[in-house]
């Protein structure tokens, strides 16, 4: 195992260990509504967890900036989008199945975008390796026919 993902591990599991703690010890209200939000939060930080992990894993075929730098971005935006989303659970204080819908359409997105940035991040990568392997053979600047 890596040091990045054993700093993964350690770090997620702290974050998940005050969410627990932090929610049977301090008083919230022991309702439907708190108790999915409780579970998405849980939810989101796993799944931020394994993403991370993926992350330090090494990955031959996809463009590193873009992969890295485009997931964690996602990870960030996505935990927050989750965190705000909590505090206005008294919205949903009648509506229970809407803040559920809302939660899972976080979800969804997020793990669309995931999804598109590993896919660009493959497509980079293989046109920088063409590029490259036309430079080394030298017909990367070579005009096509008829051209100047």
């Amino acid at each position: 195992m890596s040091r990045g993902s054993l700093t993964a591990i350690v770090s997620y599991t702290i974050a998940i260990l005050v969410v627990i703690v932090g929610f049977f010890l301090l008083d919230i209200e022991q309702i439907a509504l708190n108790f999915w939000a409780f579970g998405f939060l849980l939810l989101s930080l796993v799944v931020s967890l394994l993403v991370t992990l993926a992350l330090v894993t090494p990955k031959g075929n996809r463009d590193r900036i873009y992969y890295s730098t485009g997931l964690v971005s996602a990870i960030w935006l996505y935990e927050l989008v989750v965190i705000i989303s909590m505090f206005f659970t008294g919205w949903f204080a009648e509506h229970l199945f809407r803040f559920v819908f809302l939660q899972i359409a976080i979800n969804a997105v997020f793990f669309i975008v995931a999804v598109v940035i590993v896919n660009v991040s493959a497509q980079v990568h293989d046109n920088k390796i063409k590029t490259y392997d036309d430079i080394q053979n030298g017909e990367h600047n070579r005009p096509k026919r008829g051209g100047i």
